[in-house]
């Protein structure tokens, strides 16, 4: 009876181990069409490899050229093309190492190293999620906040990209400078210089004509590279006579 119950076991599991499904096959990596986009690491036990398929024509090969490229040329030996590892960072802007590599004839696969550590911090974990970029710590200064906040900065705390990314310079505005006199070429040359620009020319624009009369006032302070017209006139000069 127990050898009965052991045959009509073993049947029975190799019945369903038949009509179980077959393993899934994994998945053939997407194509490459010229960017390593990944989705965001959240954590240590995120993955380290993101692979693409390069598609090659006839004759044409992959090859590795160093940790960060690689590339795909004709069998002449004539590079085609070539592609750079994509670079990341973590949430705290510090960059994580990428290494790319050709793991197939023609699949390429970039390898983010995020549980090694940040090499520039000692080995300190990164601060995740780690993000397919350039990253910007030590790109940019902090910008301090001195003194008390006031009732608006209370009320509008400074977001992270206004603390990390320092307000920009404000170009020089536009100070008119005096053109009466001054030939058309010589007056570009110098509302240039002033960060105006040379706007509609009335009368005369042959090479000789001078400004007679120009339309901002000079000394005016206007906005960077504001336009100022002019009025010109050709000189013609008196021939002296006996």
């Amino acid at each position: 009876m127990t050898l009965m119950r052991s045959v009509i076991l073993t049947v029975l599991v190799g019945i369903c181990a038949a009509i179980a499904p077959a393993a899934t096959a994994a998945e053939p990596p997407p194509p490459f069409v010229g960017a390593m986009s990944f989705q965001d690491i959240q954590g240590p036990e995120g993955p380290e490899e993101y692979s693409w398929e390069v598609k090659l024509d006839e004759e044409q090969e992959l090859r590795r050229v160093d940790d960060r490229h690689a590339a795909v040329y004709y069998a002449s030996g004539t590079r085609a093309f070539e592609i750079r590892g994509e670079v990341a960072h973590d949430a705290s802007g510090s960059n994580v190492p990428t290494t790319l590599s050709v793991t197939q004839p023609n699949i390429i696969t970039l390898t983010v190293h995020h549980r090694d550590g940040n090499p520039a911090a000692g080995g300190a974990a990164f601060d995740y999620p780690v993000s397919a970029g350039e990253g910007w710590t030590g790109s940019r200064q902090p910008v301090e906040i001195e003194g008390p906040p006031d009732e608006y900065q209370l009320a509008h705390p400074p977001t992270r990209r206004e603390i990390l990314e320092p307000p920009q310079p404000s170009p020089p505005p536009c100070v008119v400078p005096d053109l009466t006199g001054r030939t058309l070429r010589a007056s570009r040359k110098m509302l240039h210089r002033a960060h105006c620009r040379l706007g509609q020319v009335r009368g005369e624009r042959s090479r000789g004509a001078r400004v007679a009369e120009q339309y901002r006032q000079a000394g005016k302070v206007l906005q960077v590279w504001t336009a100022v017209d002019v009025k010109a006139l050709k000189v013609v000069q008196d021939i002296p006579t006996d």
